[in-house]
């Protein structure tokens, strides 16, 4: 892959808001620093199923590519309704699953083994950045 190293930096330094959103929301109790993360996460999360999207259309090489695809298109629509009307905690684990369900659909239909390698970590890292808001939502009673 060219340009790997500037690749890897670029997606490492979106981790970036998830940890520091995490870590000022145990600092500051404010419902501002949780919603700048879940609207954050939202943002990567509509990203990462457009650039599936891509995939899929591109690929085309699996009969079921189609079921896919359908899920691919109407997740980002699911994930506002949940944004809009779901609580925080309820979010937060809804954008976890999500984030693991895009990693399943990567597995699938990309071959770069470089690039997944890099995913992998990138979602299990943000799964964990969720899993530490939860934690403080469930400790301080936000």
């Amino acid at each position: 892959m060219k340009n790997f190293n500037t690749i890897k930096l670029l997606c490492y330094s979106g981790l970036i808001p998830f940890y520091a959103l995490s870590i000022l929301s145990f600092n500051i109790e404010s419902i501002i620093i949780l919603d700048l993360f879940s609207i954050y996460s939202l943002v990567i999360l509509s990203f990462l199923f457009g650039s599936n999207w891509l995939n899929l259309i591109i690929v085309q090489t699996k009969g079921n590519s189609k079921r896919f695809l359908f899920f691919v298109i109407l997740s980002p629509i699911f994930l506002i309704i949940c944004e809009i009307f779901f609580r925080l905690e309820i979010k937060f684990f809804v954008y976890a699953i999500f984030y693991f369900l895009v990693q399943l659909i990567d597995n699938k239909f990309i071959t770069n083994f470089d690039y997944l390698k890099i995913r992998k970590n990138l979602t299990i890292l943000v799964i964990i950045s969720h899993i530490i808001i939860l934690i403080n939502i469930y400790s301080n009673g936000i």
